[in-house]
Protein backbone atom coordinates (compact mmCIF):
# COMPACT_ATOMS: atom_id res chain seq x y z
CA UNK A 1 0.00 0.00 0.00
CA UNK A 2 1.44 3.47 -0.80
CA UNK A 3 0.91 6.77 1.43
CA UNK A 4 1.75 9.76 0.33
CA UNK A 5 3.03 12.74 2.40
CA UNK A 6 4.24 16.06 1.95
CA UNK A 7 7.18 17.44 4.11
CA UNK A 8 8.44 21.22 4.41
CA UNK A 9 11.95 21.84 3.95
CA UNK A 10 12.59 24.55 6.28
CA UNK A 11 16.29 25.04 6.67
CA UNK A 12 19.34 23.97 4.96
CA UNK A 13 22.66 23.90 6.71
CA UNK A 14 25.62 25.21 4.36
CA UNK A 15 28.09 22.46 4.75
CA UNK A 16 25.67 19.85 3.52
CA UNK A 17 24.58 22.46 0.47
CA UNK A 18 28.41 23.27 -0.32
CA UNK A 19 29.12 19.45 0.19
CA UNK A 20 26.78 18.58 -2.76
CA UNK A 21 27.15 21.42 -4.71
CA UNK A 22 30.55 20.88 -5.13
CA UNK A 23 29.73 17.69 -7.14
CA UNK A 24 28.90 19.93 -9.75
CA UNK A 25 32.41 21.71 -9.64
CA UNK A 26 33.95 18.57 -11.39
CA UNK A 27 33.13 18.74 -14.78
CA UNK A 28 33.36 22.14 -15.29
CA UNK A 29 36.90 21.94 -13.32
CA UNK A 30 37.93 18.72 -15.44
CA UNK A 31 36.63 20.60 -18.79
CA UNK A 32 38.84 23.67 -17.65
CA UNK A 33 41.52 21.45 -17.04
CA UNK A 34 41.37 19.96 -20.56
CA UNK A 35 41.14 22.90 -22.31
CA UNK A 36 44.32 24.23 -20.07
CA UNK A 37 46.46 21.48 -20.48
CA UNK A 38 45.57 21.65 -24.55
CA UNK A 39 45.76 25.57 -24.64
CA UNK A 40 49.50 24.95 -22.87
CA UNK A 41 50.74 22.24 -25.08
CA UNK A 42 49.46 24.33 -28.05
CA UNK A 43 51.75 27.72 -27.05
CA UNK A 44 54.49 25.30 -25.89
CA UNK A 45 54.94 24.14 -29.22
CA UNK A 46 54.23 27.82 -31.01
CA UNK A 47 56.02 30.02 -28.71
CA UNK A 48 58.64 27.80 -26.41
CA UNK A 49 58.26 27.96 -22.54
CA UNK A 50 55.45 31.03 -22.61
CA UNK A 51 52.94 28.15 -23.21
CA UNK A 52 54.27 26.70 -19.09
CA UNK A 53 52.50 30.31 -18.22
CA UNK A 54 48.86 28.35 -18.47
CA UNK A 55 49.28 26.03 -15.48
CA UNK A 56 49.35 28.21 -13.18
CA UNK A 57 47.00 30.09 -14.68
CA UNK A 58 44.87 26.89 -14.29
CA UNK A 59 45.37 26.66 -10.72
CA UNK A 60 44.38 30.46 -9.75
CA UNK A 61 41.25 30.21 -12.14
CA UNK A 62 40.08 26.37 -10.39
CA UNK A 63 40.83 28.65 -6.88
CA UNK A 64 38.89 31.41 -7.95
CA UNK A 65 36.14 29.64 -9.39
CA UNK A 66 35.90 27.09 -6.68
CA UNK A 67 35.52 30.20 -4.34
CA UNK A 68 33.49 31.98 -6.04
CA UNK A 69 30.96 29.51 -6.11
CA UNK A 70 30.52 28.07 -2.79
CA UNK A 71 30.52 31.43 -1.21
CA UNK A 72 27.72 32.46 -3.74
CA UNK A 73 26.09 28.97 -2.79
CA UNK A 74 26.37 29.22 0.92
CA UNK A 75 25.17 33.18 0.48
CA UNK A 76 21.73 31.33 -0.97
CA UNK A 77 21.51 28.90 1.86
CA UNK A 78 21.84 31.22 4.13
CA UNK A 79 18.86 33.44 2.45
CA UNK A 80 16.93 30.25 1.50
CA UNK A 81 16.74 29.51 5.33
CA UNK A 82 15.78 33.59 6.18
CA UNK A 83 12.82 33.06 3.90
CA UNK A 84 11.77 29.67 4.07
CA UNK A 85 11.27 30.72 7.90
CA UNK A 86 9.16 33.81 7.51
CA UNK A 87 7.43 32.48 4.16
CA UNK A 88 7.95 28.30 4.10
CA UNK A 89 9.90 26.80 2.47
CA UNK A 90 9.99 23.49 -0.28
CA UNK A 91 7.02 21.16 -0.09
CA UNK A 92 8.53 17.51 -1.16
CA UNK A 93 5.49 15.10 -1.44
CA UNK A 94 7.04 11.41 -0.65
CA UNK A 95 5.34 7.94 -0.97
CA UNK A 96 6.34 5.24 1.18
CA UNK A 97 6.29 2.20 -0.90
CA UNK A 98 6.48 -1.10 1.00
Amino acid sequence: MEQEKQIEIRKLTIPSILKATSYFLVIPIALFGIFTIFWSLFLLILEGPVGLVGLPIFLVGVILYGALYLGIMALVTLIYNLFAGKFGGVVMTIRDRD
